[in-house]
């Protein structure tokens, strides 16, 4: 019999099989940056990316730049060139993304497959894509520290169970919960019973670890951690009691809830109905879902910064839409195994938009905060990732409690275990309790109505670590970008044809 212990929830956030932290990519590097062009490329990944297809690392010509990845304190890095400071982040534990001078830069960290095994090489990178500030050229790049590191870790893939799980046992882990819980209820969901681990699972993707999301206590504050909570105070002061984009100012600018089925696309899901809400907020009464609405099939299997149904992140969604441009949902509609297809002649008298200025909250990774997230809210809903804990799939009702988590920046190794992609859409209080508002992806049958309230102001299983917004700007190019990536091996097709409604 499986352990009461299993974890079902949706995983999506583990795509690349690459483990490396901040301590590790600190230092100088040789960056090699090949020749810029007009056109955007992949860079010789495919799409969406696959673990098994990274290009080889070399590139016809190159020039070389020497920067240096500094740390500055509290988890905030900086990139240092030619006496110039200019912007870093990572991105989770799998890559890391900088600005120098007129460029912006991103790349996965490099790891090698062999037999069973992953190596994380985390002194080099994939070959990754640099662009000029305004998008106007791009070009593929690959870095290397100068002083490689000593050793290479090596891992084994997590192996799930595929023993089907019996409603006594769900049972008995429900009543265990709403025997502790006093804030919130649980339930048995139909639609579990009688999956195995790896079926749910592979409901949102694959993920590093099997153990429970963990409990991290909170250590002695530095005079920076202090000053940062002190700001974050008085911010979370100077805002309202409650927002909810349910009903804000007497609308509703969300998508109703969706289910993502067996796909690993929770991070599509919540950062595309991000940028959905906020072009929705922009536009006001002059908003047509027919015409507006963007596609999540798009970024889902056509970008070369996610995995699509393998998982990915959802500040490089936004990056990527940042890069590429939207194309109209109509256009290629959600389906939970698709290609990179679109119905090319739906877009031609459609409005060009693209994402813009994608972003930690915070400024960079680990840097986010009860006020600063509450601050952006106002500005519209956003994209968090949660370190699920095996009591989240059952939540039905009330504020859930789950592990308190310190704060990235007072992690040693400057990153958390986030497994799950939500939507955050408000906040509020209920009896003293302060909530956030969460949209998941999981259907209208499971929580509230498809939403979950967690506590908020005490990094409840992660939400606070690294929540990701942007915003929607018309396409400057109108529209060539995309035309340009749509005659880069894309299949075009009329819809029907190609796309497997969900």
């Amino acid at each position: 019999m499986p352990s009461l212990s299993f974890l079902l929830a949706a995983i999506a956030v583990a795509d690349l099989p690459v483990h490396c932290t901040r301590s590790q990519v600190l230092g100088e590097w040789s960056l090699f940056l090949g020749t810029p062009s007009a056109d955007r490329t992949s860079c010789g990944h495919k799409r969406p990316d696959a673990p098994h297809g990274q290009p080889e690392i070399k590139l016809a010509s190159s020039t070389e730049m020497k920067v240096t990845f500094a740390d500055k304190g509290q988890n905030k890095v900086v990139v240092q060139h030619e006496s110039k400071e200019d912007y870093f982040s990572m991105v989770y534990d799998e890559g890391f993304e900088f600005d120098v001078d007129d460029k912006a830069f991103f790349a996965f960290s490099r790891f090698d497959l062999v037999g069973t095994k992953n190596i994380s090489r985390c002194d080099e990178t994939e070959l990754g894509w640099y662009s000029n500030k305004d998008r106007s050229e791009f070009g593929c790049w690959y870095g290397k520290k100068t002083v490689p590191l000593a050793s290479h870790k090596a891992a084994e893939p997590v192996v799930l169970s595929d023993k089907p799980i019996s409603r006594e046992e769900h049972e008995k882990k429900v009543s265990f919960i709403n025997t502790k819980s006093t804030t919130w209820r649980a339930k048995v969901y139909d639609q579990y019973v009688g999956k195995s681990v790896a079926e749910m699972s592979r409901r949102a993707g694959n993920f590093k670890s099997q153990s429970e999301a963990p409990k991290r206590e909170m250590s002695f504050l530095s005079m920076d951690m202090h000053a940062a909570m002190q700001k974050s105070k008085a911010l979370v002061d100077s805002s309202p009691t409650s927002l909810d984009w349910r009903e804000k100012d007497g609308k509703n600018y969300l998508e109703p809830v969706m289910d993502q089925g067996d796909c690993g696309s929770c991070y599509i899901v919540a950062s595309m109905r991000m940028l959905n809400t906020r072009h929705h907020i922009n536009l006001a009464d002059k908003y047509e879902r027919e015409r507006d609405l963007f596609s999540m099939s798009f970024p889902l299997y056509c970008s070369e910064y996610n995995q699509g149904c393998e998982g990915g992140f959802s500040n490089l969604v936004a990056r990527w839409s940042q890069d590429v441009g939207f194309v109209p949902a109509k256009c290629a509609p959600y389906t939970t195994s698709g290609s990179c297809s679109v119905a090319k002649e739906c877009l031609e008298d459609t409005p060009k938009y693209r994402a813009n200025n994608h972003r930690y909250v915070g400024g960079y990774y680990g840097k986010a905060n009860e006020g600063e997230m509450m601050k952006e809210l106002e500005n519209g809903p956003y994209a968090v990732g949660l370190a699920v804990g095996n009591d989240f799939m059952y939540y039905t009702e009330g504020v859930y409690h789950g592990v308190d988590m310190q704060p990235i920046a007072k992690d040693p190794e400057g990153w958390q275990e986030m497994q799950h992609a939500v939507l955050l859409v408000g906040y509020g209080e209920e009896d003293g309790t302060k909530y956030w508002i969460i949209q998941n992806s999981w259907g209208p049958d499971w929580g509230e109505d498809g939403y979950i309230r967690m506590r908020r102001g005490e990094n409840d299983s992660g939400i606070e670590s690294s929540p990701e917004a942007a915003d929607v700007v018309q396409d400057d190019t109108v529209g060539d970008r995309i035309n340009s990536f749509l005659t880069q091996n894309v299949v075009h097709s009329q819809v029907e044809a190609k796309v497997n409604f969900f």
